[in-house]
């Protein structure tokens, strides 16, 4: 078996998106990438469609939406460009876009790309679209896991993480010890984020018993630029994302230890913190001393969901 490397430097950006400003977006995105390899970040995530902008506009046809528009494939020149960087710095870059599908022109999916020490490795597409994302973007099938020297590191996206914790489960019980959340969170009166934020990842940390780095919008979604807006004043509008990038994992003995970050900052910033993957014991998929087998019993949940599809609900839906 492969022996990985348990010391890792893991980086989480407060970004604020420039919504419909590719160009903008990416060479910030770039300019942090640069700056945390030289403070000696080995991987560094970004949020929930960072590349372009989250926000959907409801009153806009499909085929003119920002994120159809803005689409990049895999091959654009947005992944291109990172990559150049990463294989410069030698290190990992994971940030969300919106990836047009190469066969279908008008298929586009809420995706993550990472880009590595050689290049660009691949996308995870968003199993789980929220919301209004369901308005523009296809909803992905496949989960999707990077090799490291510090072993498979898992991506999830947003709502996938803090509503469907299967998948970050199915991720332990793979061998992943970091699962990585790029997000796109905020909200006003009526929506404690932070609350739904927080129980979200620790959950995670908890079950699965990993570490999570979560990077976050900062700032409104738009600002009216030309009307002399900013992120401060009347002119902004849309999403007001809340930041709080945060890196949180296994601590001393059964306690949840947050390492970097802070859920109450809004600023744009780096959070950068020396984690050690060995306290990612990921138990309820080892065996077990006791009884000779793993807790977590894939085999049963396969019966489960089987059971559930052939439900006069469920079966429906059967893809």
């Amino acid at each position: 078996m492969r022996k990985y490397e348990d010391i890792v430097n893991v980086a989480v950006v407060n970004f604020r998106q420039v919504w419909g400003s590719t160009e903008s977006n990416l060479a910030r995105i770039k300019g942090f990438t640069k700056q945390a390899a030289k403070r000696g970040a080995d991987i560094i995530v970004f949020p929930e469609m960072a590349l372009t902008g989250y926000d959907n506009e409801t009153d806009v046809p499909y085929a003119y939406k920002m994120q159809l528009r803005d689409a990049q494939t895999t091959d654009g020149d947005a992944i291109a460009e990172i990559s150049a960087v990463t294989k410069m710095y030698g290190v990992y870059a994971v940030f969300g876009m919106a990836e047009r599908d190469k066969e279908k022109n008008d298929v586009v999916y809420n995706s993550v790309a990472v880009c590595g020490p050689k290049g660009f490795i691949g996308t995870y597409r968003k199993l789980h679209p929220a919301l209004e994302e369901q308005c523009w973007c296809t909803r992905g099938d496949e989960p999707f896991m990077f090799d490291t020297q510090w072993g498979p590191v898992a991506v999830g996206i947003c709502y996938d993480s803090y509503n469907f914790h299967e998948l970050a489960r199915y991720y332990a019980a793979a061998g992943a010890r970091l699962y990585l959340n790029p997000t796109a969170v905020g909200g006003g009166p009526f929506f404690d984020w932070k609350e739904y934020y927080m129980t979200g990842l620790k959950q995670i940390v908890n079950s699965a018993e990993i570490f999570v780095a979560s990077s976050n919008l900062t700032g409104f979604a738009k600002v009216d630029e030309e009307a002399g807006g900013s992120n401060d004043n009347q002119k902004s509008h849309g999403t007001r994302f809340g930041g709080g990038s945060i890196i949180l994992g296994p601590g001393v003995g059964d306690k949840i230890h947050i390492y970097a970050g802070d859920v109450d900052s809004e600023e744009e910033k780096v959070f950068m913190e020396t984690i050690d993957l060995s306290l990612a014991t990921r138990r309820n998929f080892k065996v077990d001393s006791i009884t000779g087998r793993p807790d977590y019993r894939p085999d049963l949940y396969i019966k489960l969901n089987q059971k559930l599809l052939e439900t006069e609900f469920w079966k429906q839906f059967k893809e």
